[in-house]
């Protein structure tokens, strides 16, 4: 199979089972490139804010970079430069590496 072969077909089915059902208020799909195809190793998502807290009602953009390795390999997750996040840093959610 092509190079990343394994990790497309992957992302292939899961964007198929995420399109019949995922959690009210999130978003994730595939890049759309110019001529209408979609690069399935680079996803757009949104993480709305949960209820009860400061984060209520805001939705927060976060993409995620696959690689052919997927899925023994976790995927990259970024959110935009300079946006604020809680309990997180370069190391990691809480501090801990390997955790983002």
């Amino acid at each position: 199979m092509a190079s990343g072969g394994i990790a497309r077909g992957r992302l292939a089915e899961e964007r198929k089972s995420w399109r019949k059902n995922h959690p009210h208020g999130f978003v994730a799909k595939p890049e759309t490139l110019p001529d209408g195809s979609v690069n399935l190793m680079l996803w757009r998502c949104v993480i709305p804010g949960k209820p009860g807290t400061d984060w209520e009602g805001g939705y927060y953009p976060l993409t995620m970079q696959f690689d052919d390795n997927y899925p023994t390999t976790a995927p990259s997750c970024r959110f935009p430069a300079g946006m604020e996040t809680f309990n997180y840093s370069e190391a990691g959610f809480g501090g801990h590496p390997g955790v983002a």
